[in-house]
Formats: C-alpha cells, structure tokens, sequence
C-alpha cells in the first residue's frame, strides 16, 4: 500500500510510510485573518456609550470552512476542493516544500466543488460543481491550463465522478434526480444511481438504480465496480412517488447532455439553482450532512461502539461498500472510500481509516471527522476531448 490523501477537518492529511502528515489550507488561513482584521477595524462603531445609546448591535462573522475534496497529484503536490463562508474553490499546494505558494485554480461564489477524482497523468480533475440546492453537475478541470467545462446538468444532484482508468473518457458518477408536485414545488430526491457518462459520444447509460437503496462514489480498480450501497430509509418507499423519481434524473441527464455540450466551453449554468430551503435553519452540532443525509453523530457512535474497544465509527453500519457486479460486502460504515491499482481498499467511518489487504483488516490512524479519503489514480490513456 502506497501512500494516501484525506481531509480530517479543516486539515489536508497524507498518509506517507507509516505516519501521517498534517496541512493547512493557505486560502483557509489567510480568509480568517483578513475576517478577524475586517471586524477588528470595525469594532470602534459598536461599542461605547454612543453605540449602547442608539442601540447598535453586531454580529461578528462566523468562518464556516471545510475541506470538500482531496487529490493526490505527481511531483509531490496534491489539489484540494474547499468551502468558506459562500465561497468554494479549488487550490493545488506542495506536500514537500512547505514555503512554497498554492497555486489557485478557481474560486466561485456561484458553484460549491467537492469529492471527485484526479488523472494523475493528464492533469484532468473531475469534481462535482453544486449550484444551488436541487443542482450539482460534473465539471472538468485542467489543472495545468486552468480550463473548466461542465459535462452534465438538469435537475439532478450529479456527484463523486471517477475516470474509467482504461478508457479516460468514460466517467461514471452517482445522481440523485430531484421530484416535483403537480404545481412544480420540490418533493424530494430519488434514490441515487451509479450512471456511466461516455464523453466521446455523449452518451449516458444506467449502471445500477435501486428503488431501496442510494449508490453513492463509483470506484472502478482491477477490472471492479465498487460503490457505496445505503438504505433510502426505514419506511418502504411509496410505489407512486417512486416510480415517478427514479427516472428523473437519468432522463432529464440524457435529455439535458446536449444543450450542456452546447454551453460546456462558457462555463455558466443553463437552469436556475433554485433557493436551498436549508438555509435560515439551525442544526444540532452533534449532527452532520454526509452525501445528503442528516447523520446523528452521537447516536452512532454509541451504536456502532457496542462492546469494542475504543470508539465506534459515526456512519450507520448499514452503509455498506460493495463489489457492484457480485453483490459482495466489502466493508460497512462506510462514509468514503478508495482502492489502490494491487486492490486495496482504504476507507474511513468518519472516526478512523481502515484498510483491507488480501482479505485482512486493520486500523491505519484515528481521526477527528473523516469524510474524504483518495489515493493517487491515473489512466492508461490520455484523453484528448476539450483539449484536457
């Protein structure tokens, strides 16, 4: 097993011949700074008997930051997907030179990027650009030209692409397709399918849909499919509101593929975001959003502990990574995951990195909240569409 990348927090974390290596983002640092500075140098009008008088009030700014996607790239550098405040972006850093700058591929009030996949080889990162709330499609980057394409759309959440490694225009990614009443309001989303997105000839295809369960972060490695398999929930799902979200998103990707062809040299979205009815609410903190799902963090935990020593994992166990093709369980509790080109796996339950060698277990590091784990991943063949 080769050397690994993750994000515990706010951290960029490498796992590299037995230990592990902590980062900080640059652009992350630098925003606090200049946020505590901004609210220093404005502080003079809120406070004082003249304030107190007129009855001003301030809001100091929370920075709200996480790390959203973590890439493994060649020559000792590794490119990292971030969220601050209502700003998202993409940055490249040095994991040998610590003196040395980021370098900035993108920032974006209007897209939110996070997970996907990086060709090593072609400098060609696949992310999942989120518009929005009912909105996220697969974008492309070149992180040597900065070139940037959105190659799906529509009213889906179109997310974790991963490049076929023998054929580097073939991605396949999960989506979820958002559902509408008879008056055009939000229902709810579908259960998210593994789709196949075949860049050379615009064609997209369905590779696994379950009307019980979500298909999230399609890994293909030794020839294998894998993905994470979870329940839709408790309740039997409605016949009729199933049969008539599961094929939204496929038929709206299909149908949308080549108006975004059309539009994928702009960069611009071609339907409106929608307003995110998330926003406004407040949250328990001991509750989290992985892949769309309100996880009670303790509640877990406590479950998933049981009798073992030490703490138990924050991801229901009942989140299982399978071989798509045979149906086998590789692991449960599975937040996120990867596999090596020798087929080891690497995954993490949001507490702690596991990986499975030959059939075997073992505990690689504990972590503070773990939901993204990659490992290096380059195509045999270099693709040639747009230019990447």
């Amino acid at each position: 097993m080769d050397q690994f990348i993750f994000a515990d927090g706010e951290d960029i974390c490498v796992f590299c011949g037995g230990e592990v290596k902590k980062y900080k983002s640059g652009f992350i640092e630098s925003y606090k700074r200049n946020s505590a500075v901004a609210e220093h140098a404005k502080a003079w009008k809120y406070s004082g008997e003249g304030a107190q008088f007129r009855g001003d009030v301030h809001a100091v700014e929370e920075v709200k930051s996480r790390i959203s996607g973590v890439f493994l790239a060649d020559g000792g550098t590794a490119a990292y997907a971030l969220s601050v405040n209502n700003l998202s972006g993409i940055y490249c850093r040095s994991l040998t030179d610590g003196k040395a700058p980021e370098t900035h591929v993108i920032n974006s009030v209007e897209y939110e990027f996070s997970g996907g996949c990086l060709d090593c080889a072609a400098g060609r990162l696949a992310t999942s650009a989120k518009r929005g709330y009912l909105n996220a499609d697969i974008a492309l980057f070149d992180l040597n030209g900065g070139n940037f394409v959105t190659v799906t759309g529509g009213d889906s959440l179109d997310e974790d692409p991963f490049f076929d490694p023998e054929n580097p225009n073939v991605i396949y990614y999960s989506s979820r397709g958002a559902g509408y009443d008879a008056d055009g309001n939000f229902v709810a989303f579908s259960p998210a399918e593994i789709l196949r997105l075949d860049l050379s000839v615009s064609e997209i295809s369905e590779v696994r849909a379950d009307a019980g369960y979500s298909y999230y972060k399609p890994v293909k490695a030794g020839g294998k499919l894998y993905a994470i398999k979870a329940p839709c929930g408790e309740k039997k799902p409605n016949p009729v509101v199933t049969a008539l979200l599961l094929p939204v998103r496929f038929l709206e990707a299909v149908a949308n593929l080549i108006t975004v062809f059309i539009h994928a040299f702009t960069g611009k979205s071609t339907t409106s975001g929608g307003a995110n009815p998330a926003k406004g609410r407040e949250y328990d903190s001991r509750k989290i959003y992985v892949r769309g799902n309100l996880i009670n963090v303790e509640k877990e935990q406590k479950k998933n502990t049981g009798k073992k020593k030490g703490e138990g994992g924050i991801i229901p166990r009942s989140w299982k990574l399978v071989e798509l093709d045979v149906g086998k369980t590789v692991a449960e509790g599975v937040a996120d995951f990867d596999v090596f080109d020798d087929g080891t796996v690497i995954y993490t339950d949001g507490k702690h990195i596991f990986a499975i060698e030959n059939g075997k277990k073992r505990k690689i590091c504990n972590t503070g909240c773990c939901l993204r784990v990659a490992v290096a991943h380059s195509c045999r063949d270099v693709g040639d569409l747009f230019g990447f």
